[in-house]
């Protein structure tokens, strides 16, 4: 009997500790989402039912699934009763934290369109004149002061869970049905935005950066449902102007000289997935190495991401490739201005992508002007697409005389390497598999296969220009190679292959190579950037008169002027690259340094210059310009 007692009470205290933890996290959901309602201001006009629920929900969502986490990392502890009190204590010292912060970062946020993270604190520190943040002193006592309201409030909310919340006797089930409804809301909220990503409902994607700590979940293959399309509204979400994106910051001048109008170039931009600017020479890339003997070859270009959403983003926008998550979000914001501009001009399209680009959201961001334009290969095979893209692109140049502008993206060259078997020119060659990879086997035979891929693809770029001399067309054209990221083949470690793992030179390195006319040939050897290339299309191929600054984070090709430090971003960070190497920045901005061989040297430091020039890079489009 004693027993059974003993274990009733057991679980009855058991219960307890768990009413305690949820009302505290609950409680401090509820504060947390009181201090955050400054974001609201950011949010676009609700232009349908969807909208406005999503909006109410998004706030007690993002600080509700925080709270779920919590207490399913809690329940262990709970155990043991006597952890009780201090896991409260714990957590309202958590919760209290988070609201300062969040306050913080609302007031922060308003000013240089920055969430703080563990790199904004580190140049905040940094920055002891004052030149990029120079935040007077009032403002500390600002968050001095909430930062003492806060732990009052966390107090009370100690006193309140002890001495009202667990010995009421109405409403016992309160905290269960409200931690329910926090659980469907979360699930609401992201199904919601995943729902808005792949249907390009921008009414509720752009919201996602105006928050801090929001992750949401993503889909680009959730399918259509009228249901919610009925909800949402038919016009809902395709305007830019709540956008908070300035991108150009002024009306394009690109007004053409005399005589020039009748001249316009065609502008073909050819483009070879994965390809390192170190193979590009004789023998694996015959054509285009001759190309670059007679025309201007940027021999340590880099591309600015080190895949291929980031690395075509920046070729594309000429923008940093941290804007690119915002960018998406916005519906594109109207599109590259290189696009547009050309459009504006009369220019012919052909967009020709040998895979799919539309599934990674690139149709509707870095082609969204020209979207109609975009035809993806067609075959059995990525040979048989990459073929298709050259006729293609050779029966656009033959459609008539307004000029044309053509992308062309192959994708033989990307992991698993496919060529024609008529072009084996490199052996042994061996299929590479993730296995192999992983056990760290000789690269050499994985390296032939890529070039014999890469002398695939060359032979169709000797055929296009071929065509181009034939037809009579060549000294009119800006004839573009480049590719949107290198490729790493064990050049860091045994058994680092590919890309996207780190921004040293073997995964950012690519060829550059224009054939300009009228421009002389040469061989560059400054530092050039991806987002350099349409800021050159546009200043001197397009006459736009604008500062460079308008419309792109690049420099002039041209200018033989590099930037100290290069904003790279991968699928899920992005790095700050230097002369002396990598800053790595993770998810939640802790500094990482990495010497040019991608290995961590704590005596590595950003030079506070860069650090400013990197995030005035990162802010530059986020601000309206002032005149």
């Amino acid at each position: 009997m004693l027993r059974v007692i003993f274990v009733s009470d057991y679980f009855v205290q058991v219960w307890k500790s768990l009413r305690s933890i949820g009302w505290v996290l609950l409680l401090n959901v509820a504060l947390v989402t009181g201090l955050s309602f400054g974001f609201i201001g950011y949010f676009p006009d609700a232009g349908s039912l969807l909208d406005g629920a999503y909006q109410v929900g998004l706030l007690p969502a993002v600080w509700g699934l925080y709270a779920i986490i919590a207490l399913v990392v809690s329940i262990p502890f709970l155990a043991i009763p006597k952890l009780r009190l201090p896991l409260m204590l714990l957590l309202a010292a958590i919760g209290g934290t988070l609201a300062v912060i969040v306050f913080i970062d609302n007031y922060i946020y308003g000013i240089f369109n920055f969430h703080i993270n563990w790199f904004f604190i580190s140049a905040f520190f940094q920055d002891e004149g004052g030149e990029f943040f120079d935040i007077a002193v009032k403002t500390y006592v600002l968050f001095s002061f909430v930062a003492v309201l806060v732990t009052f409030f966390e107090l009370f909310i100690l006193w309140l869970t002890e001495r009202k919340l667990l010995v009421r006797k109405r409403f016992k089930f309160l905290g269960v049905i409200s931690f329910s409804v926090i659980f469907l809301n979360v699930i609401f909220i992201n199904m919601t935005h995943s729902w808005a990503y792949a249907q390009n409902h921008m009414a509720i994607t752009s919201i996602s950066g105006h928050v801090p700590f929001y992750f949401p979940v993503h889909s680009r293959s959730v399918k259509k449902s009228d249901a919610l399309a009925s909800l949402a509204g038919e016009d809902a979400g395709t305007a830019i102007e709540n956008s908070s994106i300035y991108y150009p910051q002024s009306p394009m001048q690109c007004d053409a000289k005399d005589g020039e109008e009748d001249q316009k170039p065609n502008i073909i931009m050819v483009v070879l997935e994965s390809w390192r600017g170190d193979t590009l020479d004789a023998d694996v890339a015959p054509n285009t190495y001759a190309i670059a003997q007679e025309s201007t070859w940027f021999k340590e270009h880099h591309s600015s991401g080190t895949v291929t959403t980031r690395g075509i983003f920046s070729l594309m926008y000429g923008m940093a490739p941290t804007y690119m998550d915002n960018v998406v979000a916005n519906n594109g914001v109207g599109g590259p201005v290189l696009l547009n501009v050309l459009k504006e001009k009369g220019y012919n399209f052909g967009i020709y992508p040998s895979g799919d680009i539309t599934r990674i959201k690139l149709t509707d961001s870095s082609f969204l002007p020209v979207k109609d334009f975009v035809e993806h290969g067609v075959g059995n095979d990525t040979i048989e697409k990459d073929y298709d893209v050259l006729n293609k692109m050779t029966a656009k140049l033959g459609e008539g005389d307004d000029p044309v502008f053509g992308f062309m993206f192959f994708n033989s060259t990307h992991y698993l390497y496919y060529y024609p078997e008529e072009f084996e020119k490199f052996t042994p060659t061996e299929k590479p598999s993730l296995v192999d990879f992983k056990n760290g086997k000789d690269p050499a035979p994985y390296i032939n296969r890529y070039k014999n891929s890469i002398y695939f693809i060359d032979s169709l770029i000797g055929k296009l220009v071929d065509n181009l001399k034939e037809s009579g067309k060549w000294d009119n054209t800006i004839f573009i190679v480049t590719s949107d990221h290198a490729e790493e083949f064990a050049d860091t470690k045994a058994t680092r292959f590919g890309h996207g793992s780190n921004y040293t030179r073997y995964q950012s390195h690519v060829p550059l190579v224009i054939h300009w006319p009228n421009k002389p040939k040469k061989s560059y050897a400054h530092r050039t950037a991806s987002i350099d290339l349409s800021a050159t299309l546009l200043k001197e191929g397009l006459g736009c008169s604008n500062p460079i600054g308008d419309f792109s984070n690049g420099l002039n090709l041209f200018s033989e002027e590099s930037n100290s430090v290069q904003v790279m971003a991968s699928y899920y960070n992005y790095a700050f690259v230097t002369e002396q190497g990598s800053f790595i920045q993770n998810p939640i901005g802790l500094l990482e340094s990495k010497d040019n061989q991608d290995q961590f040297n704590e005596e590595l430091k950003l030079k506070p210059k860069d650090a400013f020039n990197a995030l005035e890079q990162m802010r530059h489009f986020y601000k309206a310009k002032v005149n």
